[in-house]
């Protein structure tokens, strides 16, 4: 009996010095909390550093010194030691592994290490499948890298009835508008209730003109414009204007936003959206039949597009109606004028349009398709294992490795180089090449280390004009890019001359070649 009251006495007797011990631990971290709490932040530390001696990986040493530096200001250093509480598996009720990747993933996030943040807001979906913080900025993120099926699967996993915020509304019309998912007008529609900026005001008139209800889309438009303080994004939506008033046949109208258009782009020198504004001009007084208001413009217009079919048609078909040998109608087999300004609203405003004009494109690439399937599914499970995304490791090639890698992409298109031509631009690498089937046939490669840009038509006639002085009767252009457009008439001008290897097919020239 005398044992068993002995054995009793010790068991209490260690539990009450496990808790006096736990009890000074605490008492220490709280002392510490309150020290960083008065701004003396080194002493602070140095109390939790004492007892993580104790114990290295205990989790609430580490996330006290993470509140520490999270006070001092330095999240980085808050970052380092809740990656150690997350690397030995160690929680608690206070401290639970959703809590501390959101963490985490929102400090890389702030700090623009985009591909360490989308990691760790994987890792909380690991946890919580569908934690609306991670997929939400899963879903920017993959939607700011123009990942549009990926976006969609994380913000998917959310209730929409759940969400009151116009920038989730506005992505989930972005993605449906560029994939043809269809409710890309409702989307638009709630994140202009919600919140009636100039961004969602001009998808939602976009997306209205798109359903053939102009009225409204006008009046959403005009209710906006005066909110835009962006000179571009203003001439952006005067052009808007200026199809839907040609849509619903107000041709003065349109005549008055067309004009607005090319003066704005003559006052900000904006050299293309000049020519395109004074060919658009040119076709409304043509088909109102003034055509002395838009000989002018007509005539520069063809200046700098020597070459364009358009261009030429245009000219022919007022030169006709002037004259009085045919009507618009009767010479729609030579220049269908009704029909391509019917088609200047579809032209200028393609479904790409949603995803520019949303200003969610992210200036940072990262390496998304080696964390995540098209389906959200983790391929891997450590960060360090990614690497460097071959997109990353393309553009920071220095000068002879740059051109040993663009000489591989040449061949594996078939090709042999035989010279390297000067780029005053310095962003690339142009290189003349021969077929390896016939050497007679040559092509000109622009191989650039562009992050986001556009292919305008000027760069595509200087490009062509090259071309036919080097005798090549193909071109290359290989990069990430996009083309406006005015490129896009060009290449399908070309028939077949010019290729632009973009996005998925640069992906997969990367991946043949490096």
């Amino acid at each position: 009996m005398a044992f068993f009251i002995f054995v009793g006495a010790a068991v209490i007797m260690l539990g009450f010095l496990l808790t006096f011990v736990i009890g000074q631990r605490r008492d220490s971290y709280a002392k510490a909390l309150s020290l960083a709490t008065l701004g003396n932040f080194l002493d602070a530390r140095a109390l939790v550093r004492e007892k993580l001696e104790e114990d290295h990986q205990n989790p609430y040493g580490h996330y006290v010194m993470a509140k520490i530096y999270a006070m001092e200001n330095d999240p980085l250093n808050e970052a380092k030691h809740l990656e150690i509480i997350k690397k030995n598996n160690r929680y608690n009720k206070e401290i639970d592994p959703v809590t501390v990747s959101n963490r985490i993933a929102e400090i890389y996030y702030n700090k623009d290490f985009f591909e360490e943040a989308f990691f760790h807001y994987l890792d909380t979906l690991q946890t919580d499948r569908s934690n609306p913080i991670a997929c939400i900025r899963l879903g920017f993120m993959a939607l700011g890298q123009k990942e549009f099926k990926i976006a969609d699967h994380f913000f998917s996993r959310i209730p929409e009835e759940k969400i009151n915020l116009t920038s989730f509304y506005i992505a989930k019309g972005v993605i449906s508008g560029v994939t043809g998912g269809g409710k890309e007008r409702e989307y638009f529609e709630k994140a202009y209730k919600l919140e009636k900026t100039p961004v969602s005001g001009f998808l939602y008139a976009l997306s209205l003109s798109r359903e053939n209800k102009h009225k409204e889309a006008v009046k959403t438009a005009i209710a906006i414009s005066e909110q835009i303080d962006d000179e571009f994004v203003r001439f952006t939506l005067f052009q808007f204007l200026m199809t839907e008033a040609i849509l619903m046949q107000n041709f003065p109208e349109a005549l008055k936003y067309g004009r607005l258009c090319l003066e704005m782009a003559k006052l900000n020198a904006w050299q293309s959206e000049i020519t395109e504004c004074s060919i658009h001009f040119a076709m409304i007084t043509t088909y109102m039949g003034r055509y002395e208001e838009g000989a002018e413009y007509l005539i520069e217009a063809e200046a700098e597009r020597l070459d364009d079919p358009d261009v030429i048609a245009l000219a022919n078909l007022k030169y006709r109606l002037e004259r009085g040998t045919g009507t618009v109608e009767s010479l729609t087999h030579e220049y269908d004028l009704t029909r391509e300004l019917n088609l200047l609203s579809v032209n200028i405003f393609p479904n790409s349009r949603y995803f520019e004009l949303s200003g969610m494109r992210s200036s940072k690439p990262f390496n998304i398709k080696g964390m995540v399937d098209e389906n959200g599914k983790k391929l891997t499970s450590k960060l360090d294992m990614l690497g460097l995304d071959k997109f990353e490791k393309f553009i920071s090639l220095p000068g002879t490795n740059f051109k040993n890698q663009a000489t591989r992409m040449v061949m594996s298109l078939g090709y042999r180089v035989t010279k390297e031509i000067s780029n005053p631009e310095a962003d690339g690498v142009n290189l003349l090449a021969s077929s390896k089937e016939d050497v007679n046939k040559r092509a000109l490669f622009r191989v650039r280390k562009w992050k986001d840009a556009k292919v305008s038509d000027v760069f595509l006639r200087e490009m062509t004009n090259q071309m036919e002085d080097l005798g090549a009767t193909k071109g290359y252009v290989i990069g990430n890019f996009d083309v406006t457009e005015a490129g896009k008439k060009i290449i399908s001008a070309s028939n077949g001359a010019l290729e632009m290897y973009s996005g998925d097919l640069f992906e997969d020239l990367l991946n043949k070649t490096m």
